[in-house]
């Protein structure tokens, strides 16, 4: 018998790597009849001046946009998660949460939701701030408490543009 997924974990930043990776964990969840877990990790170095698209001043962090910020991402985890459950995935989860990608998506939330699959884009930042921060799916894949798949393709295996999701 083929080792089936039950618990798949996908890592979402608003990427097109990451709308690539969701296509391919919804065919996935699909063909296993497993849950989906749809996350998303925002990063205080994103927010007080430490990465390349910081919304204020280094040292500062305003409540009213961090809260801003926290809406907008589980506005667009829902869409995810209608986007799931309209190919068909029966269970979906999505969450935001605010912490340290790389050890959240290696280790706490692969225990939190008992997942046996990760699923993440090869990589949602730029080459700056891969070498100064190290990859995040690097680091997941070296120390990830389940096994990792990296998506580099669409779903039909071929570079190129991730599908767009509905507008509403």
């Amino acid at each position: 018998m083929a080792a089936e997924y039950k618990h798949i974990l996908v890592g979402v930043d608003g990427s097109r790597q990451a709308r690539r990776t969701l296509d391919k964990a919804i065919a996935v969840a699909v063909r296993n009849e497993a849950e989906l877990i749809i996350v998303t990790i925002m990063s205080g170095g994103d927010y007080v001046g430490l990465g390349s698209d910081t919304q204020v001043g280094f040292g500062y962090v305003d409540q009213q946009v961090m809260d801003e910020a926290r809406q907008d991402l589980e506005a667009q985890v829902d869409k995810y998660r209608r986007k799931a459950q309209d190919a068909g995935v029966k269970q979906v989860v999505t969450a935001v949460f605010y912490g340290h990608a790389k050890v959240d998506l290696a280790r706490t939330l692969p225990k939190e939701y008992h997942a046996d699959l990760i699923m993440l884009g090869a990589t949602g930042v730029n080459v700056v701030e891969r070498m100064l921060m190290g990859s995040t799916a690097s680091y997941v894949v070296a120390n990830a408490i389940c096994d990792v798949l990296i998506v580099r393709t669409d779903i039909h295996n071929q570079a190129g543009k991730a599908t767009q999701l509905p507008t509403e």
